[in-house]
């Protein structure tokens, strides 16, 4: 994992986890899988091998903001 990557992670195997440097590409991402939504974390790094993480509602929320601007 690059220094500011943004990694989707899926507790699933039908998703594959992927990594981005946008948040925002991220967030599209995983409302491309909201069916999947309750096994899908935003990981973004925060430096010395810290996260941020965002699931559930938090990252429900998200992805509703983000994707309804479009």
């Amino acid at each position: 994992m690059s220094p500011d990557s943004i990694t989707v992670h899926s507790w699933l195997p039908s998703t594959a986890n992927k990594e981005f440097i946008s948040l925002k590409a991220a967030i599209e991402y995983a409302g491309e899988h909201i069916d999947e939504l309750p096994a899908i974390e935003i990981l973004i790094r925060t430096g010395n091998h810290r996260y941020a993480i965002l699931g559930g509602n938090q990252l429900a929320a998200l992805i509703t903001r983000v994707c309804s601007s479009h």
